[in-house]
């Protein structure tokens, strides 16, 4: 019966919500937005790395907000995040981002459990505000080259680039080029791919899976009940 742990307060409610299933009057149970981004602040602020080919990187999630898209029955979560990118000790870049990812309920009766799975990066944007930051490859030469410009006529371009990335020339070239146009957007887009790959490595480490509970009177009955899990009136509803 999986009463066991419950007080006597709550087997009551079970068994109050039992009768209201069987007459058709109880349909479903539910978990707002505003609940399921209470239960998303325990992940945060999660820091991860990323690989330049000058410098170091970092990508800092600082805050999240869940969302629902019913039209595709997804379960969306919108994080405030950071990006910092270093290089000789001084701070190249740095942005606000809007990160999305999304993921698919699916409830196994069975074991009892509820699934998200599907996982994918829905969006990465940019915020244009007062946070934002872009050096330039002048910015890099003045740091490096004695005389700073001046020297550049003793020496190429590409030979003082070198410095920055340790030997990998034409890669650092290649990067550090972004940075001359002081697009901020230019520089996210080619980053993208990876801080995508690393949300999507980070969401497998994390518990995607609920198994209802032997001592919450609202997972044993929906262990007892449960069909199905959906995106619907925006809610997660768990369906009897």
């Amino acid at each position: 019966m999986r009463m066991q742990q419950l007080g006597w307060k709550a087997r009551w409610q079970v068994l109050l919500a039992t009768v209201l299933v069987k007459l058709g009057k109880l349909t479903h149970d539910k978990f707002t937005e505003d609940e399921l981004t209470a239960l998303a602040a325990e992940f945060y602020p999660y820091d991860f790395a990323i690989n330049t080919p000058a410098g170091q990187g970092n990508v800092t999630l600082q805050r999240g907000q869940v969302f629902f898209n019913q039209k595709d029955n997804r379960v969306c979560l919108q994080s405030l995040a950071s990006i910092d990118i270093q290089a000789l000790g001084s701070r190249l870049y740095r942005a606000h981002l809007v990160v999305v990812v999304s993921a698919s309920p699916r409830y196994d009766k069975e074991t009892a459990t509820l699934h998200f799975e599907h996982v994918d990066v829905d969006d990465i944007r940019l915020i244009n505000d007062d946070y934002s930051l872009i050096q330039d490859t002048r910015f890099l030469i003045n740091k490096l080259v004695p005389g700073g410009l001046a020297g550049l006529f003793s020496s190429s371009v590409k030979n003082v680039l070198s410095l920055v990335s340790a030997g990998t020339s034409n890669q650092a070239v290649s990067y550090l080029q972004l940075y001359l146009d002081g697009s901020k957007q230019k520089i996210l887009d080619y980053h993208r791919p990876q801080i995508a790959a690393k949300l999507i490595a980070m969401t497998k480490d994390m518990p995607l899976h609920h198994t209802m509970r032997d001592d919450v009177w609202r997972e044993v009955l929906f262990r007892r009940y449960g069909e199905r899990v959906v995106v619907a009136n925006n809610a997660l509803e768990f369906q009897f």
